[in-house]
């Protein structure tokens, strides 16, 4: 691969396992505790997309791992993952993708959509994803539950005004469209973080119950004028954008709520909740 420029992972050992064999061990771990709880498919739904949580493997693999083995039982095989997520670090571009071909972590290289990512005529920034967390620590469940031959996009929201979210979303709708793409959506969010799981619950239900009502003005509303500290409600609304375009009657479920509290005990916790997006109720 003479041409490759490769990404090479930032925090593996930090927030996911630094070998295969201890990210398969927590996938694996994860997957045979949450078993009783994961919803079964329902046959024939497709699939939109869904939210995940980025925090450490450790603490939030037990909510992620409920929408990738939904998908897996699907047998929706995407041609591209769309990686949409924010900017912590405050580098790059308002929405920026970058400019590798492959991103790699220890279970190995994963190939970058370049047509795709080209096409969607944003700014190039590999600034951008330096030091960034948010789309990285994702990858190994792709690799894991949808394999290395699904190519991926990272879209990089460092300003998440629903503006932006939603001419990200039509972008993304378009040139799926025209390359004829079969795609999977990934909205990358913590919720509110640092706050008692009593307090946080409350919060998190107001934007919730945006989502939940397909109002994604009301994302950034809600976010904005109570302060919910959800990390990634710019990814979020370009999920739900998205989403309305295929299909103004798209379904959103909660697959699995919880928190870093559960893990680890503390009365300030994070919240991760994973939800999945599809053309109808499962």
């Amino acid at each position: 691969m003479e041409d490759a420029k490769i990404r090479k992972p930032g925090v593996a050992g930090v927030f996911y396992p630094g070998s295969p064999e201890k990210i398969i061990g927590m996938i694996e771990s994860a997957l045979e505790r949450e078993r009783v709880m994961i919803k079964d498919r329902e046959p024939g739904i497709h699939v939109y997309g869904g939210v995940v949580p980025h925090a450490g493997m450790v603490y939030c693999a037990a909510q992620t791992v409920h929408l990738f083995e939904y998908i897996r039982q699907s047998g929706q095989k995407p041609d591209t993952v769309v990686l949409v997520h924010p900017n912590h670090t405050g580098y790059g571009p308002d929405v920026s993708i970058d400019g590798f071909t492959h991103w790699e972590t220890p279970l190995g290289l994963v190939p970058v959509d370049r047509e795709f990512a080209d096409k969607l005529d944003l700014k190039v920034s590999d600034e951008a994803q330096d030091g960034e967390h948010s789309a990285e620590v994702i990858v190994p469940y792709l690799q894991y539950f949808i394999g290395e031959d699904t190519r991926i996009v990272s879209v990089n929201m460092l300003s998440q005004s629903h503006k932006k979210a939603l001419i990200t979303a039509k972008k993304v709708y378009d040139v799926a469209k025209g390359l004829n793409r079969k795609i999977l959506v990934l909205a990358s969010s913590d919720f509110s973080h640092f706050l008692s799981p009593e307090d946080s619950v409350v919060l998190d239900d107001r934007v919730l119950k945006s989502i939940f009502k397909k109002d994604a003005p009301g994302v950034e509303e809600e976010v904005r004028q109570h302060q919910v500290s959800v990390c990634g409600y710019g990814p979020i609304m370009v999920m739900m954008e998205y989403a309305g375009l295929i299909n103004s009657e798209y379904a959103v479920h909660m697959l699995r709520r919880g928190h870093s509290g559960e893990v680890s005990p503390s009365r300030k916790v994070v919240n991760y909740i994973s939800l999945l997006f599809s053309e109808k109720s499962i």
